[in-house]
């Protein structure tokens, strides 16, 4: 069992995790012996019930066999009880463990994860999936007891008359191999159902995410018939698990009489015939396997569940094997002073399983200070490339250099507390204002809270609240408006103080009067920053100190606002598109006038 326990993961990380609470673990074993004896004692005390008590009519044996299951049955009670409540603590706290422990490493993990992975499935995986791992505890905390009640009951069979326990444990063999047949089928149709109900609870989560999508476009009848098409095929996984694990049963209680039925014969034989065998005996090797029935089935069902259950912790379990983001590559560099230069060079990207680079022979410098905007058509590779330098995704060739230094060498810890993000949407978490600005920042006071949301043109509009910055912003911050929020998300990135500042054309889904609230907080934020910027609207990169124009993954264009024009080239044809008419090339001679 020791060995088949190593072999699975699930089954060796509980025991590895439990290790850590040894002297609680020991405990629990010595109390399930003292539960599991004092059960079994009846199969002792029925011969001396028999042959002292009813047959010689011995009252004091009888007084004494009364005492000895009063006393057995306290021992039961309270080592049972302080049995259970033990290996409760130990199995909730490993499952407690193993979650953080996922959880913290789900933090870790890089950005393609995500991206191949369905938000929901990871939730199943880490929620209910996980409450498996606990179970596994229960499981094999439920089956020690019951293997010790069968072992100290065989014991006694053996000990009464060792031919007649020889002769009923010849259906033992049967027993294990039918338990052994269908445990892989129950493992197996296991694995299948925790999938499938990992695909339905990402189902569910997809479509309550998109139930404004779903109800604008009239279409809440194909998703209930889409829902109604996957549970169903939950449905029939799980039936057919079912279906399984209830065969087990059936096939064992056969196999149990016929080892009844060899039991009574040759005892009965024993008594009657050769007489060497007293009723007595007889009755306490009957007391003893049928003391033992009840266990067996309870163990062979444990073995079931605990079989159903593995693949529901193999699930949360493979999540701790994939690796997570490296804190740097080779020797530590250290960044010893000011950010001064950012360098690409000859940088490629490739995302995991594809043979195609989405970026390739990259190569820009930027001086510390710059407003560097990114522009291309949709998939021209810009939001890769400035995924790239917070090392969201990691160059498959090339380098991309801090003031000379590969970033790869750099811690990440370190790194990251040099940028700073302001997305297209801004995500809020549950909590407050004030949580929400200082995220990411410990440490922080009112005063420095209240400065960037001043800065941020946030203030007053938090001020006209209820409860100020205590005020909750509820789930993705859904009581606040586009603009409050992203305002709120330029606050949060102020109170950094980032070196590198990304932003993913921050006021493009806002009304006009918020857009030139963000966009003045937006100027704020940027001065005596390196910035970077995704630019969708050309009109707000006007002044940028460099414009780079992306294309299929390659950087086609370098240059000023009006040197692009002048060239002519992508860059005037998205201009043009844009602004819906063509504006005039200067010559040399009309830019000097």
């Amino acid at each position: 069992m020791k060995l088949k326990i190593f072999q699975n993961k699930s089954l060796s990380t509980f025991v590895t995790y439990s290790l850590k609470y040894k002297w609680i673990m020991l405990g629990v074993i010595l109390m399930s012996l003292l539960t599991s004896g004092a059960g079994a004692l009846p199969a002792w005390l029925s011969k001396y019930l028999i042959d002292d008590v009813l047959v010689n009519k011995d009252v004091r044996m009888l007084v004494l066999i009364m005492v000895a299951i009063f006393v057995a049955t306290i021992i039961k009670v309270v080592s049972g009880y302080y049995a259970n409540i033990s290996s409760d603590y130990v199995t909730q706290t490993i499952n407690r463990e193993i979650k953080i422990d996922v959880f913290s490493h789900l933090q870790k993990l890089p950005i393609s994860y995500f991206r191949k992975h369905k938000l929901g499935d990871i939730m199943a995986r880490l929620s209910g999936d996980s409450a498996m791992l606990g179970r596994i505890g229960f499981i094999l905390f439920d089956m020690l007891k019951e293997s010790i009640t069968v072992i100290a009951l065989m014991f006694r069979m053996f000990q009464v008359d060792f031919i007649l326990a020889i002769l009923s444990l010849t259906v033992m063999p049967l027993i294990i191999t039918t338990v052994r047949k269908y445990t892989k089928k129950i493992r197996k149709s296991g694995r299948v159902r925790q999938d499938t109900s990992g695909q339905v609870t990402a189902f569910i989560q997809e479509s309550l995410s998109g139930i404004f999508v779903i109800k604008a476009f009239n279409n809440s009848d194909s998703m209930i018939d889409k829902f109604k098409n996957i549970s169903l095929d939950e449905f029939k996984k799980a039936y057919r698990s079912t279906k399984i694990k209830a065969k087990v049963s059936p096939i064992n209680e056969v196999i149990t009489t016929l080892m009844v039925i060899i039991v009574a014969s040759y005892g009965g034989y024993q008594i009657i015939v050769a007489k060497t065998m007293s009723a007595g005996d007889l009755i306490s090797f009957v007391t003893a396997m049928g003391l033992m029935s009840q266990p067996l089935k309870r163990l062979i069902s444990k073995n079931n569940d605990l079989q159903e259950a593995i693949p529901s912790a193999d699930r949360v379990l493979e999540i701790l094997d994939i690796p997570v983001e490296k804190d740097f590559y080779g020797q530590e560099q250290i960044l010893e002073k000011h950010i001064e230069t950012i360098q690409f060079k000859d940088l490629y990207f490739a995302y995991d399983g594809s043979k195609h680079n989405t970026l390739k022979h990259i190569n820009l410098d930027v001086k510390a200070g710059e407003i560097v905007a990114f522009v291309g058509k949709s998939g021209s590779g810009k939001t890769t490339l400035v995924n790239m330098i917070p090392r969201f995704f990691e160059a498959t060739r090339g380098e991309l250099l801090i003031n000379g230094k590969d970033i790869k060498s750099i811690s990440l810890d370190k790194y990251r507390d040099l940028i700073a993000v302001v997305p297209q949407e801004s995500f809020l978490f549950s909590g407050t204002i004030a949580e929400n600005i200082s995220f990411g920042k410990h440490d922080v006071t009112e005063e420095e809270i209240e400065n960037a949301a001043k800065m941020a043109n946030a203030y007053d509009f938090i001020n006209e609240l209820p409860e100020k910055f205590q005020t909750e912003v509820g789930e993705r911050g859904v009581m606040l408006s586009g603009g409050q929020k992203q305002r709120l998300a330029i606050a949060r990135a102020l109170i950094q103080n980032p070196q590198i500042l990304i932003l993913d054309e921050a006021t493009s889904a806002l009304d006009t009067q918020s857009e030139k609230l963000v966009q003045d907080a937006l100027d704020k934020l940027m001065v005596n920053r390196t910035t970077f910027v995704i630019a969708h609207r050309l009109s707000t990169i006007r002044n940028a100190d460099k414009i780079v124009v992306m294309e299929n993954g390659e950087i086609k264009e370098v240059g000023k606002h009006q040197e692009l024009l002048d060239k002519n080239g992508i860059y005037r044809q998205l201009y043009d598109v844009q602004s819906g008419k063509k504006e005039k090339i200067k010559t040399k001679e009309e830019a000097l006038v």
